[in-house]
């Protein structure tokens, strides 16, 4: 049994959006932009409640890029 044209092309066009999606996010990693609300406060800061209790292996920090 061969593989149809169509379903060769859908899963062509997946792939595509997968590549341009994962692009987006190393750019937005290598580039990071902060968030602001349109009240002009940044929302990373509120992300973390301040009540949270602090973890007994610190914080977890990115992976630097190679």
């Amino acid at each position: 049994m061969s593989t149809s044209d169509k379903s060769f092309n859908q899963v062509k066009n997946i792939l595509g959006k997968l590549d341009r999606n994962i692009d987006q996010l190393r750019a937005q990693r290598l580039n990071p932009t902060p968030a602001t609300s349109p009240f002009g406060v940044s929302t990373q800061a509120s992300a973390v409640p301040s009540s949270r209790a602090s973890s007994p292996f610190g914080r977890a920090t990115p992976m630097p890029p190679r």
